[in-house]
């Protein structure tokens, strides 16, 4: 594989005048940039990581603000977060994610993919955070991916992130609501049958994957509805793995369906 990426850096390279050396974000250089974008995807989802990220730095290297190079490493610093073994490492990949996030948004804000992964991106690191960090984070994530969804009313991930948004904020302790008076004037509000209706709407609009199943297993199991719960925790089973973490999602299944509730 490490051959192979080699030898198509080299065409890369070779051909790097389609660039003509560093640009700004303009239409002109995300197209030239897009084929080698598509090979990093590729590789992405063929869990080739190290080889992605070389490609997606490239194109950053010869287009500072290539648009979809930035957000593009948002995303995979989100999968390099959750492969991560240790608490602190995970929230070190995932500000690298939001990071790239955000100047993906500086780049080009009217593009729904840098308003996404800067939601999803604090989404990861509010899950591990302190109580009043995480109520603070949770008012722009509804923020960004409500935006990213306006961009682009079909962008299934935007669905994904508020329909886990709601049930996190339905589900939060006593002790993070106490903390958000505190802090903040109001509390954010969010409710069970909001986050189904969401991740209902990203299943219909392709999301038939591992993390979506997933989430909407985790929401009927909050609304107490275990045999829901049962048939999407089996869904995303019988998924195929898409994204690098799928596979330690479905190891964490597994683990679910043996309480129980679900024999």
């Amino acid at each position: 594989m490490r051959q192979k990426f080699l030898i198509i850096g080299s065409a890369v390279l070779i051909s790097c005048a389609l660039f003509g050396g560093p640009l700004a974000y303009s239409e002109e250089a995300e197209v030239a940039a897009e084929p080698y974008l598509c090979e990093g995807d590729t590789r992405l989802f063929n869990n080739e990581m190290v080889e992605a990220r070389e490609i997606y730095e490239f194109v950053l290297q010869q287009s500072p603000d290539s648009y979809g190079a930035l957000w593009r490493l948002s995303r995979l610093y989100v999968s390099y977060g959750m492969a991560a073994k240790k608490a602190r490492d995970k929230k070190k990949k995932w500000k690298e994610a939001e990071e790239y996030a955000r100047r993906a948004v500086m780049t080009n804000p009217d593009g729904a993919e840098g308003h996404l992964y800067t939601a999803v991106a604090l989404g990861k690191l509010a899950l591990h955070s302190p109580p009043s960090e995480k109520i603070k984070f949770s008012w722009e994530i509804k923020e960004e991916a409500e935006k990213a969804m306006e961009l682009n009313s079909d962008e299934q991930k935007a669905y994904l992130v508020l329909g886990a948004w709601h049930r996190n904020v339905a589900t939060a302790s006593s002790l993070e609501r106490q903390l958000a008076r505190m802090f903040f004037e109001e509390l954010p509000q969010g409710t069970l049958e909001e986050s189904l209706e969401f991740l209902l709407k990203s299943v219909s609009l392709g999301g038939v994957d591992v993390k979506n199943y997933y989430e909407l297993a985790l929401t009927y199991e909050a609304m107490g509805d275990y045999e829901a719960a049962k048939r999407e925790y089996n869904n995303a089973l019988a998924a195929r793995l898409l994204y690098p973490e799928d596979r330690k999602t479905k190891a964490e299944i597994k683990k679910t369906l043996r309480k129980s509730r679900y024999n």
